[in-house]
């Protein structure tokens, strides 16, 4: 993910939250929160590597799987959750939600659009799955099963009954502010129940 998408996530967070990071990684984004913004955050992380790093910054992260880690906390538990990066990757994207809006009262959220006009234009050439910037390796190797847009990502809010407070589209040169699901390869959404 871009760092001007991570400032932008930043800015839409109040000082003195209750955060809980799915997804932490190395627990950098976490741990400027928390000394940015005096928020109270703690992560789910499986990789035990990048748990270990974000011990060693002095996080309070559960390493598993995204799901057992938000079975943990109570209803109401968070004022945000995040899922930075990680969306496409969840195996249940209904359940993962659900459980995300019953421990946070909002949910903001990182995904790469698939019909950025790079990734057409490859597929049209190459008649073959684009391998994006941000996918390693073959489409059969990527993190990612759920490919869409930007359109379809609205559509799946609107079945769901979740509203998008606000959103923010980037690429490589900057925000995104016209022709987003052509320009933007990332995009970042405050979601809320309707």
């Amino acid at each position: 993910m871009y760092p001007a998408l991570y400032s932008v996530a930043a800015s839409w967070i109040g000082e003195r939250s209750r955060v809980l990071d799915l997804g932490t990684g190395e627990g950098r984004f976490l741990s400027s929160l928390i000394k940015e913004k005096a928020v109270h955050g703690e992560g789910v992380e499986k990789d035990p590597e990048l748990v270990a790093q974000c011990i060693e910054r002095g996080l309070v992260v559960h390493q598993g799987d995204i799901m057992d880690g938000l079975d943990q906390y109570a209803t109401s538990s968070f004022d945000f959750v995040l899922l930075l990066g990680t969306f496409q990757e969840l195996v249940d994207l209904e359940d993962t939600l659900e459980e995300a809006f019953r421990v946070g009262r909002r949910l903001i959220i990182a995904y790469h659009n698939f019909s950025y006009w790079r990734l057409r234009f490859e597929f049209m050439l190459k008649g073959k799955t684009p391998v994006a910037a941000f996918s390693k390796g073959s489409w059969y190797s990527s993190p990612n099963r759920h490919i869409f847009s930007i359109d379809d990502f609205e559509e799946f809010l609107a079945a769901k009954n979740i509203r998008e407070l606000r959103s923010a589209y980037f690429n490589a040169r900057g925000r995104v502010r016209f022709f987003r699901n052509l320009l933007a390869d990332q995009v970042l959404a405050e979601l809320v129940l309707s």
